[in-house]
């Protein structure tokens, strides 16, 4: 699972992932991104844009569909399974709390099995704040 957190942690990979979840949730829209598409709204190169869709299919975050010489990209919400499935315990304790949480958190939530101590939660994410700035800085 720590393969798939350092996959999201890339900034370039999160902008992809964003910009096709736009696309999904255009309505009537295909759902889907061409490599030119995605580069035309990113303003990245070609080659860049390519190798962390490469990725991203490689931990199937993505598919890919080809027509003719193009390829067409398409967010598979599956492949963040396992992250929602870590960060629920996270969230669960201000959902139980009724505290006002957008409801993708609440979904995450619900995926949860139990709430942490109000201390293991704090700890927890200031952990997890912690690893995603370091793996950031590595990553430079």
């Amino acid at each position: 699972m720590a393969d798939l957190f350092d996959v999201v942690a890339d900034p370039t990979r999160r902008e992809l992932l964003r910009a096709l979840l736009d696309e999904a949730e255009v309505p009537g829209g295909a759902g889907e991104a061409s490599v030119g598409q995605l580069v035309a709204r990113l303003g990245l190169s070609q080659p860049t844009v390519s190798k962390h869709l490469k990725t991203l299919r490689e931990f199937r975050v993505v598919t890919v569909r080809e027509q003719g010489q193009h390829r067409f990209y398409r967010l598979e919400p599956a492949g963040l399974q396992p992250i929602a499935e870590w960060l629920g315990p996270f969230v669960k304790p201000a959902v139980a709390a009724a505290q006002p949480v957008p409801e993708p958190v609440e979904a995450v939530a619900e995926l949860s099995p139990a709430p942490l101590a109000p201390r293991a939660r704090v700890a927890a994410v200031r952990l997890g704040a912690t690893a995603a700035s370091l793996v950031g800085r590595i990553r430079r």
